[in-house]
């Protein structure tokens, strides 16, 4: 494998002036620039990425962690990231903590340990505990996508959850349907940001219509096609079965269609659903499926031009960027009216 001292030898230039060609220097003239170049592609030079990356102090790498990899949402936010960032000579380190806090810690303290030059975290990562007393001690920059940390010092980028629920819930009552349920990801502790708005839009939209927030139409579950099936399936086996039924992400919102086809009912005519992220599927299911589309791209887009902003220098700033949301209707919420 040929190296600089090579290239210096058969071009007849200084070690320091190829050195000044590899790295695109502005202080060699064409004429070297040519030269040095036809030897370099005469003896197939390959740079050593790692090694010259690292006595930059960089390695020109960028960790990301999301909670659920199988969840197209995530995947759709993390192209976007990518093509930014390889655009700008960084790769990814893609993680997944599967909805374990303990696990996103773990990875967060391996991808330090890797040395990657800034971290991504999407979604509930870690705890609160964990990013005020270690993540921000580690001096390594940072951003959310997500989840609103009380005590994160850096740029977080979010969506407007609350509006979320309300559109979907209101969307379902606007066709007359009087008793609308709720299939929920976790809602105990305050830190499920995602789950806590749009239950508040959720319950904002009863109060415009006048109607009682009923605990027994929520359901919880987890994030996932069979955390929608088994939420479903108990709405099911009761005498009280929902008219209409808000998901509170579209993964869930498919597995409670498949529930209430399997229980020899019909969506919308029987149970009406609306999912929340519009990832690809739900245009393609049947009936396709009404949603909340989320700016996934943009989340992305913001969140990695910020980190890139900051690994270039700029000042680490305290903000909190609220993107838009909007309402998709599709087949699944259907044009019944009932009670």
């Amino acid at each position: 494998m040929a190296t600089i001292k090579d290239i210096a030898r058969e071009s007849g230039f200084s070690v320091g002036t190829v050195s000044a060609v590899l790295n695109n220097s502005n202080m060699v003239s064409d004429e070297t620039r040519e030269k040095v170049l036809s030897v370099i592609e005469q003896l197939n030079y390959t740079p050593n990425r790692v090694a010259r990356n690292l006595r930059k102090n960089e390695t020109k790498t960028i960790g990301v962690i999301v909670p659920d990899i199988t969840n197209p949402f995530f995947s759709q936010i993390i192209r976007s990231i990518f093509n930014i960032a390889y655009k700008n000579d960084y790769l990814l380190m893609q993680l997944d903590s599967n909805e374990s806090q303990r696990i996103g810690e773990d990875e967060v303290k391996a991808l330090i340990n890797q040395r990657v030059d800034g971290i991504i975290l999407i979604g509930d990562i870690v705890s609160e505990n964990f990013l005020a007393n270690e993540l921000q001690s580690k001096n390594i920059p940072f951003v959310v996508i997500e989840r609103d940390y009380t005590n994160f010092d850096g740029p977080t980028f979010l969506v407007d959850t609350v509006k979320g629920g309300y559109l979907a819930t209101k969307h379902l009552l606007d066709f007359g349907y009087k008793t609308v349920g709720v299939i929920s990801g976790p809602i105990e502790q305050k830190s499920f940001y995602s789950s806590l708005g749009r239950l508040e839009g959720y319950r904002r939209a009863l109060n415009d219509y006048g109607l009682p927030f009923d605990e027994q139409l929520i359901q919880q579950s987890d994030f996932t096609f069979d955390g929608g099936y088994q939420a479903m399936m108990k709405f099911i086996s009761t005498d009280r079965i929902p008219r209409a039924v808000f998901a509170f992400n579209d993964l869930m919102a498919l597995g409670a269609v498949e529930a209430i086809k399997n229980s020899g009912l019909l969506v919308p005519q029987d149970v009406a659903i609306v999912g929340y992220d519009d990832i690809p599927e739900a245009a393609y299911s049947f009936p396709a499926l009404s949603t909340i589309r989320l700016p996934k791209k943009r989340l992305g887009e913001k969140a990695i031009t910020e980190l890139l902003d900051i690994l270039k220098g700029q000042p680490i700033e305290r903000k909190k960027i609220i993107l838009d949301v909007d309402l998709v209707v599709r087949g699944s919420s259907g044009i019944f009216n009932s009670n």
